[in-house]
């Protein structure tokens, strides 16, 4: 008899605002601060008219991790303090590691907002150990000619980081991150070192897990720890993001856009923006 990863809790995203944006979050819940090292996930989906550019976040700093954003549908321009300005869109990522600090901004693409349509993404941000806090930052955008691209029988499945089926992602972590399309009746099997946090965020559709229970869409699904194999099966046409890493065993404090051990980092944090020692934007 075949043995699977079982699922500990399936959760339903609750709606937010953000400034004036509606989104679903998925991390943190009540009750749920993080699931290291994943400690923020938001799911936007909007339908934009054209002229449209609401979507627009302003210059903002971040400082000890990951914040990276998965585009589904739509364009995004960055840009940031380091010098970086570029559009990614479907089925790309923007990456950044924001170590010691970064400022960036984010905003609908101008070309895709004349035309306008349908504009869904996740922004995720992924926690770094004490011991890389304080590295360079850097920027990384990840192409769809960079993204390795695994089909099989309606599933397209993109490891953006990290290591799966022998394959490794161009983003520059050992955290597995991947975008993922399942056509209705398909299906796809997973499997993570028994180590590691596993979760699954399902944008849209609805999915059979391990022949037995079904999450539809907004569900955030967390699994046990075990070496056993996860299945899908595509109730209805799906879209999900993959997630798996090993959690970081460490003191967690965060205060907007800065996420360290302590408050002290904290203090540190917010003084050296002020004092511009994470670069300016203009």
């Amino acid at each position: 008899m075949q043995g699977y990863r079982k699922v500990e809790h399936i959760f339903t995203a609750p709606q937010v605002m953000m400034g004036s944006i509606r989104l679903r979050q998925a991390i943190p819940l009540s009750g749920l601060e993080q699931i290291s090292p994943f400690i923020l996930l938001h799911h936007f989906d909007l339908n934009l008219e054209p002229g449209d550019q609401s979507f627009n976040v302003p210059a903002h700093p971040h400082r000890g991790f990951c914040p990276i954003t998965f585009m589904y549908e739509g364009s995004i321009a960055h840009n940031d303090s380091l010098g970086n300005s570029k559009v990614i869109s479907d089925n790309e990522v923007q990456w950044i590691n924001a170590a010691r600090g970064i400022i960036h901004s984010e905003e609908v693409d101008k070309d895709f907002a004349a035309k306008g349509g349908r504009y869904q993404g996740i922004q995720l941000w992924i926690n770094l150990p004490a011991a890389d806090k304080m590295k360079a930052p850097s920027y990384q955008p990840i192409t769809k000619e960079e993204i390795v691209l695994i089909e099989k029988d309606g599933v397209e499945f993109r490891l953006i980081s990290g290591n799966f089926d022998g394959k490794k992602g161009p983003a520059q972590s050992n955290v597995l991150t991947a975008t993922m399309r399942m056509k209705q009746g398909s299906n796809f099997s997973l499997s993570f070192p028994a180590d590691q946090n596993v979760v699954f965020y399902l944008l849209e559709g609805s999915i059979k897990i391990n022949e037995s229970e079904v999450a539809q869409q907004y569900g955030l699904i967390v699994f046990e720890h075990s070496e056993e194999t996860i299945t899908l099966e595509a109730q209805a046409d799906a879209k999900l993001l993959i997630m798996a890493g090993a959690p970081i065993h460490e003191p967690l404090v965060s205060h907007g856009p800065f996420v360290m051990n302590n408050q002290t980092e904290i203090l540190e944090a917010m003084r050296d923006y002020q004092d511009g020692k994470m670069g300016h934007l203009y």
